[in-house]
């Protein structure tokens, strides 16, 4: 219980007090923005709008051509080519000659965690789409510990209770409406220029998911607070976030579905630097807060000298946040629809045509008009004439659209080459020429993946092993993390393993100095 926090005189009282106020400011911030995100998403799926439509006539097209989602989606397939075409995707290299011998044998360490336990082909699916998507993604560098009594099989394939216990290091995907930090701040690094002084995680868990962790912690960490927990067991949102609510939509769940039935508890990862004793040093914590209940279940000082987020950006804004494939291609999208449906309608109704009727003809009030009818009338020529609302002569309305879906691929860089069309190009264009213009067309491409290798997964990469040392060498509050190091044995074989193994466990320098990690 030695990493619980040491609060003074009424300092918990003040962060607790502080936290709420700062969390309160920062969702009342952000909700324009999430707002706006959640138009994103729609405009990625382009749902087709069930509502009729009456302009110009009644029944008239109300499609949505998907622009954004036609752009973001082979620029995702290139980029998870690009990461995952070799097999292993970071690469260490030695930064002085003590760990000259340790990089290869440690990359290929990191090959096994990877495939084996990181999966971090899921992962990098999951941020890379909603990085291209809205802008902005963030991985979380983590170690997960939980221990469970469970019903199980032993030996002999009797049922009997066992001792369930996950201990790895894990990297996963926030969910960028869960992630929180000061509208002000322009980093995750409180040290860097504009550094946020916190930042924060939203969790929901179900209660008995909660249950579960409140009390599986130890001796990894101390257990959650029990009389806070039993607060919070009896405080629970009854509904669906905003976020949630629109993702059921797109996929077509009915609108009315809430998750009451299961009474999902929220709680705030916080990872702050408060002055924890009032002597004018701010210490490093890391906080799981109700806000609502304005209560912590656990306090202790942060494990690690880096927070565990990591943000990469498709391309970089004004603050924090990205700019994303779906804001470049809105104002396109929306004018491509409109014509595309401007399109439609005149089709149909230059291919519907009225009837001009004379008075007295032999025609009743809403009479069927089926093709092949037969028309009784007097004087044909005269008694009934069709009028159209269309003219359906040549226009250039096809010519428009080329105009401004090229206008769209200049905003997002997705041309026909980066597409692998090369159809629009001439017959008889040099091989040469092509390349040029290949390289050429992914220079923002280039800058894109530039930012997640050396803002993104090269940074979690480097704190998987930075993780990795720590809890090998936490002999009291993980004990079961030396495992790794008879694992590097079993992996790598001698010497390689020994090598990595030694590395790990007496450790004569932080890992960051002694290997880089590149994607």
């Amino acid at each position: 219980m030695t990493d619980l926090v040491k609060w003074g005189k009424n300092r918990e009282n003040e962060f607790v007090l502080r936290m709420r106020e700062e969390l309160d400011r920062a969702q009342a911030d952000r909700s324009p923005l999430e707002a706006i995100w959640r138009g994103q998403l729609d405009l990625y799926r382009a749902p087709e709008d069930s509502a009729k439509g009456y302009t110009p006539i009644e029944g008239a097209s109300k499609r949505t051509f998907p622009l954004a989602a036609m752009h973001a989606d082979p620029i995702l397939a290139r980029y998870m080519r690009t990461i995952h075409a070799p097999t292993n995707i970071w690469t260490l290299s030695p930064l002085n000659e003590r760990w000259v011998d340790v990089a290869k044998p440690l990359q290929d360490y990191l090959q096994w965690i990877d495939i084996n336990q990181l999966k971090m082909w899921d992962v990098n699916m999951r941020v890379l789409q909603e990085t291209l998507k809205l802008g902005t993604g963030i991985y979380k560098t983590g170690w997960r510990y939980e221990r469970h009594r469970v019903t199980g099989y032993d030996s002999a394939w009797n049922r009997t209770r066992l001792l369930r216990e996950i201990n790895q290091p894990v990297v996963d995907h926030v969910f960028l409406q869960d992630f929180y930090l000061p509208s002000n701040a322009r980093s995750i690094d409180p040290d860097a220029q504009h550094g946020a002084q916190w930042v924060a995680e939203r969790h929901r868990f179900r209660p008995e998911q909660f249950d579960a962790l409140a009390k599986a912690q130890e001796p990894f960490l101390p257990n959650f607070d029990p009389k806070v927990v039993k607060l919070v067991r009896q405080y629970a949102e009854q509904d669906l976030s905003d976020h949630q609510r629109k993702i059921s939509e797109l996929d077509d769940l009915p609108a009315s579905i809430s998750l009451s039935f299961r009474r999902p508890i929220e709680v705030f990862e916080i990872h702050a630097r408060f002055d924890t004793t009032g002597n004018g040093e701010e210490d490093d914590i890391e906080v799981l807060f109700h806000l609502r209940l304005q209560k912590i279940l656990r306090a202790t000082y942060a494990k690690t000298p880096f927070r565990p987020y990591s943000a990469v950006r498709y391309l970089r804004g004004d603050g924090f946040y990205g700019i994303g494939i779906c804001e470049q291609a809105k104002v396109w999208q929306e004018v491509i629809s409109q014509l595309w449906n401007f399109n439609i309608d005149r089709v149909l109704m230059s291919n519907a045509p009225m009837l001009a009727i004379a008075e007295g003809a032999n025609i009743v009030p809403n009479e069927p008009i089926y093709p092949g009818k037969q028309w009784y009338l007097q004087n044909p020529k005269d008694d009934i004439q069709p009028i159209f609302l269309a003219d359906k002569g040549p226009f250039d309305i096809s010519n428009l659209m080329s105009f401004i879906q090229e206008g769209a691929k200049a905003r997002t860089g997705v041309t026909d080459l980066q597409q692998g069309n090369i159809g629009a190009m001439p017959s008889r264009t040099p091989a040469t020429t092509v390349q040029s213009l290949l390289q050429e067309g992914s220079s923002r491409f280039d800058m894109s993946i530039q930012d997640i290798r050396f803002g993104g997964l090269s940074e979690v990469g480097l704190r998987v092993l930075q993780n990795l040392q720590f809890q090998v060498g936490n002999l009291v509050n993980n004990p079961g993390g030396r495992d790794y190091l008879q694992l590097a044995n079993v992996i790598l074989g001698s010497p390689e393993g020994e090598q990595v193994a030694t590395a790990l466990d007496i450790p004569a320098e932080d890992i960051s100095t002694g290997v880089g990690v590149q994607l």
